[in-house]
């Protein structure tokens, strides 16, 4: 079996966390705090699925492929759902329908399911930084209540710090293999650390939930 750095494995089950926190607090949740207790789960069966139970490479790597468009579809629902403006809800769908669409064509043209994602990855980082850094600037003008009991600020800057934390890594990935593993675990703690960040801010997140329509 590999050995990884610990920071590593603190990354990988710092979503369990959030993920019992949201369900103990199941029966209250919006529809966005719902959906992202379907993400979380989601991510940590993931997780764990490349790092021991999956030994094929292809499948592991078509795996990977795979897990960006589901994440895309899972994060852009949660921004679709605490937009205020309608027809903002509905671009946000359009989006999602896009990114999907260019996702597949992407796997049969220049980036096959037996290469690297790089590409795919990037793009979905991209528009995630964006669509969530736009909602969280509009939940900090449009606030009814303490900005900090507010669920929804946690998880979006959550989705800010993490996507635009992580851009680089994601792009630099291919360029990052040719270099030695400690290098590359090196780099990586960096992604690991924002990802302990990242569920940390989404346990806040469930923590400060009450029951609100957002």
């Amino acid at each position: 079996m590999t050995k990884y750095p610990l920071i590593m494995y603190i990354s990988l089950f710092s979503a369990l966390v959030p993920l019992s926190v949201g369900i103990s607090r199941l029966r209250i949740l919006n529809r966005g705090m719902f959906i992202l207790v379907g993400y979380l789960s989601f991510s940590i069966i993931a997780d764990v699925s490349l790092t021991w139970f999956i030994r094929d490479y292809n499948i592991a790597l078509a795996l990977v492929h795979t897990y960006y468009v589901v994440e895309f579809t899972f994060i852009i629902l949660i921004i679709s759902v605490w937009q205020e403006s309608n027809k903002i809800k509905l671009l946000s769908k359009i989006l999602m329908f896009v990114y999907v669409l260019f996702w597949f064509i992407a796997k049969v043209t220049f980036e096959p399911l037996s290469g690297l994602y790089t590409v795919t990855a990037s793009v979905s980082q991209v528009i995630l930084s964006l669509c969530s850094g736009y909602t969280l600037f509009f939940v900090l003008g449009n606030r009814t209540m303490p900005l900090l009991n507010q669920s929804r600020f946690w998880v979006l800057l959550a989705f800010v710090i993490y996507y635009a934390g992580t851009l680089a890594f994601s792009t630099l990935r291919g360029v990052l293999l040719h270099y030695s593993l400690e290098t590359f675990y090196s780099i990586a703690t960096i992604d690991w650390g924002l990802k302990i960040l990242f569920n940390v801010l989404f346990m806040i997140g469930f923590l400060n939930h009450r029951i609100q329509t957002d």
